[in-house]
């Protein structure tokens, strides 16, 4: 007998370096960055009901309308399969604070692409479901492809990084969000050409050499996201002299975040860290996707 429920966990990430190459005539930029899932998580039950859809979420600032990836996650399903879907009630529990550059909406509309799938016996392969999820945005399809990735494009295009290879990372997320429209539109393009790119923070990472890949970190949107909020530069200075052996801004913000190969160092950092207005997050890398979901649904 067909499951009726089904329960799991959907990680954040953090962008281990991002380079914008251009402007696309979508209006989007092309960009490389070396995606990483991290061991903060937000939790998910989904429940079979007769029709319709409903999401369920504990904290009521976040949408629980269309405007919710989640709920465009189920629909876009519904609509591709209409006869073969049923409805839905989702219940999310967020620990991961939204629009903080963790990705964390979009983990969860992966997570929910993956799980009715499985609910309503869809039997569509991952393949399948990754392009689906390019069609809800840029991150998507990263949370259903591998817990390490190169995302080019727009982020959608990716490159599995198979690593095994598990390290710290201390996230501060400063309790406001930072407007994306207003990051890139104040993005010029003729600073970010650079002699670093993905492939070499890939291969210091694959190495271990977190030392190196911290000195070569980069991203493009960082410089804008400091110069409008000087306290978030402070924050990575204290981290790296707290021990990190690199410090970035997450995609565009507004969490800064460091890595740590030594977990004794990084419980320290957590503890000089810790302040009001600032929130902290200590966690490790993702290493499989068997962590997150249940093996049923990963088929």
């Amino acid at each position: 007998m067909k499951a009726a429920a089904i329960s799991f966990k959907t990680p954040a990430k953090v962008n281990l370096g991002l380079h914008i190459l251009g402007k696309r005539e979508d209006g989007f930029h092309e960009l490389e960055t070396l995606l990483q899932m991290v061991k903060l998580f937000d939790d998910i039950r989904i429940e079979c009901i007769p029709s319709g859809l409903e999401l369920v979420c504990d904290q009521p600032d976040i949408p629980q309308d269309e405007g919710n990836l989640v709920i465009k996650a189920a629909k876009i399903l519904q609509t591709k399969f209409p006869d073969r879907c049923k409805g839905a009630r989702i219940h999310l529990n967020k620990n991961i604070p939204h629009g903080a550059g963790l990705g964390g909406g979009s983990g969860n509309a992966a997570g929910v692409l993956l799980g009715l799938n499985f609910l309503w016996d869809l039997k569509l392969k991952r393949k399948d479901l990754v392009l689906i999820a390019s069609e809800l945005g840029s991150d998507v399809p990263f949370f259903l492809f591998s817990p390490c990735a190169i995302g080019r494009g727009r982020g959608e295009v990716l490159e599995s990084v198979e690593s095994s290879i598990r390290f710290c990372i201390l996230m501060a997320y400063p309790g406001f969000t930072v407007s994306t429209a207003m990051v890139y539109g104040n993005l010029k393009l003729k600073l970010t050409k650079r002699e670093n790119n993905i492939s070499i923070l890939k291969n210091f990472l694959l190495q271990s050499e977190y030392a190196q890949m911290g000195a070569s970190w980069f991203n493009d949107l960082e410089p804008i996201v400091f110069k409008q909020y000087p306290w978030l530069s402070e924050i990575k200075k204290e981290m790296l002299t707290l021990g990190a052996k690199g410090a970035l801004l997450s995609g565009s913000g507004s969490t800064v975040f460091g890595i740590f190969d030594n977990p004794e160092i990084a419980k320290n950092a957590y503890t000089q860290l810790d302040r009001d207005g600032l929130t902290l997050f200590l966690a490790e890398s993702v290493a499989s996707l068997s962590e997150l979901y249940p093996e049923e649904i990963l088929r």
